[in-house]
């Protein structure tokens, strides 16, 4: 494969490293034994597990060094890659231009801060990783499978395909060149072979598992009582019905009616019709599956009304710049009534792998967000790192190789999320459960880590929520 990119100055970041030395006396005589070693047969659904002395390789796998940066975050951002190595090419699809162009940015960005700190401590066996060029999607189907089509003779993986239903558009394509992907959604599909094939790289609390949990969770722990409830999206496959099934189900154990459903097709979104449904039939709560925009233009027009029920807000549905110092929307959304289910928990936690993220992002990049989607954006990458170090421990670094290897292999995350195997077809159950606050730079305080309520834990998780 051509190198994707000229090379300008090498920008290697060098990362101290720890050499031990063992020693011992010699042993007066060597005796050499031959050993058999026994054929391991390899399927998509038991990968090698021993350790190869050789790693074939395929596209997107070059023994040449990888680029010494990528324009990104509006600079050229290093890879931190190592020039004696060789170099992993990962494809990236996502927004710049669409509903979550705001989020775009620091998403990508988080990703190569990732990729960064793994080179700089050692990389995937023998290779550096660099991710490519973004493709701009603009959240459409169409674009997507455009980009899909550029980038994939390019690279092994990739590191993010931004959206369910985008995602879902490019299944066949990437079951037919065996390329994995990173999708940066929480459809509860991608938890099962059934529904991806095996390809999607997962992380973090599925919408559904987000929807049971957020409901469960308000209902043990807030003093004002929730009896009935409306759900506000747009129609988003993958997404908004995801939530919503997660939420009727906790609804319906706990007893609670869903008056009212807003879902209507995203070019028929009304910010007015949706107020007024919250206006003229007042339920306890909301829960809202939209874009960070229209979370704001509903809450906010209601608020003027004077309407300002419990907000239970999908993941995607929050941006920090509600509660940013000056925004005209920072007292309603510190006001005590809104919360957010988060797929992993903020930016400040205390784990091993948000201190690297922390020092990578901000000491390396020297970048200041704080943002939940720079927390999406770095834990993301965990799982695909799990999968590449299985592939090369297999001796198989080629598309088939990593496919076999995320058939079937546990990943962690320095404990960002809890330890998990892929391929086994089972969703991730825990959900990180945080409210808006303006005195913290992620804008969001963790009020409870890895919850799974009741509804969650009863569930019959043998296939997807929608």
């Amino acid at each position: 494969m051509k190198s994707l990119r000229k090379q300008g100055i090498i920008i290697f970041i060098a990362f101290a490293l720890v050499l031990s030395a063992c020693g011992g006396d010699a042993a007066e005589e060597e005796v050499v034994v031959e050993e058999t070693t026994p054929e391991v047969v390899e399927t998509l659904d038991s990968p090698a597990v021993t350790t190869a002395q050789t790693v074939k390789t395929g596209v997107g796998v070059t023994e040449e060094p990888c680029p010494a940066a990528y324009a990104a975050l509006g600079t050229q951002v290093p890879t931190g890659a190592d020039p004696e190595k060789g170099c992993i090419y990962l494809g990236l699809l996502n927004d710049y231009t669409g509903p979550f162009a705001a989020a775009g940015p620091a998403l990508e960005g988080a990703q190569r801060a990732f990729w960064i700190w793994v080179n700089s401590t050692g990389g995937v066996g023998d290779y550096s990783v660099a991710i490519v060029d973004g493709y701009d999607t603009q959240y459409n189907p169409a674009k997507m499978i455009e980009g899909f089509a550029l980038q994939k003779d390019d690279v092994a993986a990739f590191a993010m395909t931004l959206g369910s239903v985008q995602t879902q558009f490019i299944l066949d394509a990437m079951n037919e060149s065996d390329t994995i992907a990173a999708p940066m959604s929480w459809w509860s599909g991608w938890s099962y072979k059934s529904a991806d094939n095996g390809l999607a790289i997962e992380f973090g609390s599925s919408y559904c598992a987000q929807g049971m949990n957020i409901l469960d969770w308000g209902v043990e722990n807030l003093p004002v009582p929730i009896q009935k409830i409306g759900l506000i999206a747009y129609v988003n496959p993958g997404y908004a019905d995801d939530y919503f099934a997660g939420v009727k189900a906790a609804a319906q154990a706990n007893g609670i009616e869903v008056a009212w459903e807003y879902v209507p097709p995203v070019t028929e979104f009304d910010v007015a019709a949706a107020v007024g449904l919250m206006a003229t039939q007042p339920v306890d709560a909301v829960y809202m599956a939209t874009d960070p925009n229209r979370t704001a233009q509903v809450s906010g027009g209601a608020a003027q009304l004077g309407v300002v029920p419990l907000t239970f807000m999908a993941a995607p549905a929050f941006n920090e710049a509600f509660v940013a110092d000056g925004a005209p929307t920072q007292a309603l959304f510190t006001s005590g009534a809104f919360y957010t289910a988060a797929w992993i928990d903020p930016y400040e936690a205390d784990t091993p792998g948000h201190a690297a993220m922390r020092a990578t992002w901000e000491g390396v990049l020297g970048q200041t967000s704080a943002s939940s989607y720079v927390v999406a954006g770095w834990s993301s990458q965990y799982h695909l790192k799990g999968v590449l170090d299985a592939a090369v421990k297999g001796g198989d670094l080629t598309k088939a190789g990593i496919r076999r290897a995320a058939a079937n292999v546990d990943v962690s995350s320095d404990g960002m999320m809890p330890v998990r195997t892929l391929g086994v077809s089972k969703a991730e159950t825990s959900t990180s459960i945080t409210a808006p606050d303006a005195s913290v730079g992620s804008g969001t305080r963790l009020v409870k880590a890895n919850y799974s309520g009741p509804t969650a834990q009863s569930h019959d998780w043998s296939q997807p929520c929608s």
